[in-house]
């Protein structure tokens, strides 16, 4: 296995409540990605285009002082659950939490609250060419029952590209359904609509959603709707065609089981000749053209000052079934003492040539 076997680190700034937050430097072939153990942040991903020359294709913020608020979740985990849990409440055992209700859209909780996994400053160690975070979600945190001990380690191979493996294990039941998300755009990521890209996904039935994102519990097949991308689709052609008229933003279900590593999607920008080709053991993903970006970031700046537009960036989240503890026929999301959950995604970036 190709990989780096050290990793470079830095200060790269102090949250409001005095801890140090430090940017870590993995590198791999000629792949260079920054993340942070603030919210184990995604903030850099450098690509060279087919004639070697290297962009940031990371949607982002330069400052901390951004990232601890991070409307958008910009390049952050997400939990307990990631996604939304509908009215904020969910039924465990007879007993009922109430939980933040965090989500501009509705009055659900959105990818795990006001602070949830992403506004933390996460421990951390090196292993050779691994970056392992860990952090501890206390009972009551958001309101979700138990201490939940979390570990999420990051490894950049050439083989594999950036492999994201979560571990966390709970003194009682809770539910949990952890993933990053983070967004690009393979011509740089201040590169504006990404209606040039060409994408294919792996999917085979798609979760419905009513209009505030909420699964109705039905799932529908795909081929030979819109949201068929056996073959590769220019998101030009149906962005503006999609249900709901919110540009790509669906959950769709993969083949095979959990657990297995399979292909989820691949990206391609033509003109530059860069791709990312995303792999996991979850059983669903959200394909997100990033349509409410805009909306999210208000008056803020991205990187290097950049506005970040509507269908901006493109994003593939790998994670269980939306809002399972409110839907009896998803699969479980609930994590119970003495069971360790256990999920694996990995990115490749590359071009090419």
């Amino acid at each position: 296995m190709s990989s780096s076997d050290s990793i470079a680190k830095e200060l790269f700034g102090k949250t409001k409540d005095g801890k140090e937050a430090y940017v870590f430097t993995l590198k791999a072939g000629n792949i260079t990605i920054r993340v942070l153990n603030y919210g184990c942040v995604v903030k850099d991903i450098l690509v060279p285009d087919n004639d070697g020359n290297i962009v940031d294709v990371c949607l982002g913020y330069d400052s901390l002082e951004d990232y601890e608020t991070n409307s958008a979740f910009m390049g952050s985990i997400c939990g307990r659950v990631s996604n939304r849990i509908d009215g904020g409440a969910f039924t465990l055992n007879g007993v009922k939490y109430d939980v933040s209700k965090n989500d501009p859209l509705g009055n659900s909780m959105c990818h795990g609250g006001f602070v949830g996994l992403t506004r933390r400053c996460y421990d951390w160690s090196i292993d050779g060419s691994k970056l392992i975070f860990t952090y501890v979600d206390v009972d009551g945190s958001e309101g979700f029952p138990g201490d939940l001990f979390l570990t999420v380690t990051y490894e950049l191979t050439e083989e594999s590209g950036l492999m994201m493996d979560y571990k966390a294990t709970t003194n009682k039941p809770t539910p949990v359904d952890i993933s990053n998300h983070f967004m690009v755009n393979l011509s740089g990521h201040a590169g504006g609509y990404i209606g040039d890209h060409v994408v294919t996904m792996n999917n085979i039935k798609c979760i419905e959603m009513n209009e505030r994102f909420i699964p109705t519990g039905n799932i529908t097949e795909t081929k030979g709707t819109i949201l068929d991308f056996e073959k590769p689709v220019v998101l030009n052609d149906v962005l503006d065609k999609m249900p709901g008229k919110d540009g790509l933003h669906s959950i769709l279900v993969l083949p095979g089981q959990k657990g297995e590593k399979k292909t989820v999607a691949r990206a391609v920008h033509p003109a530059s000749g860069r791709y990312l080709e995303v792999s996991t053991t979850e059983p669903v993903f959200v394909a997100y053209g990033c349509f409410y970006l805009d909306f999210l970031m208000k008056d803020k700046k991205g990187k290097d000052g950049a506005v970040y537009e509507k269908n901006g960036g493109v994003l593939f989240m790998p994670q269980g079934y939306v809002n399972a503890m409110n839907q009896p026929s998803f699969p479980s999301c609930i994590l119970n003492p003495g069971e360790t959950y256990h999920t694996t995604s990995w990115y490749k970036f590359g071009n090419k040539s």
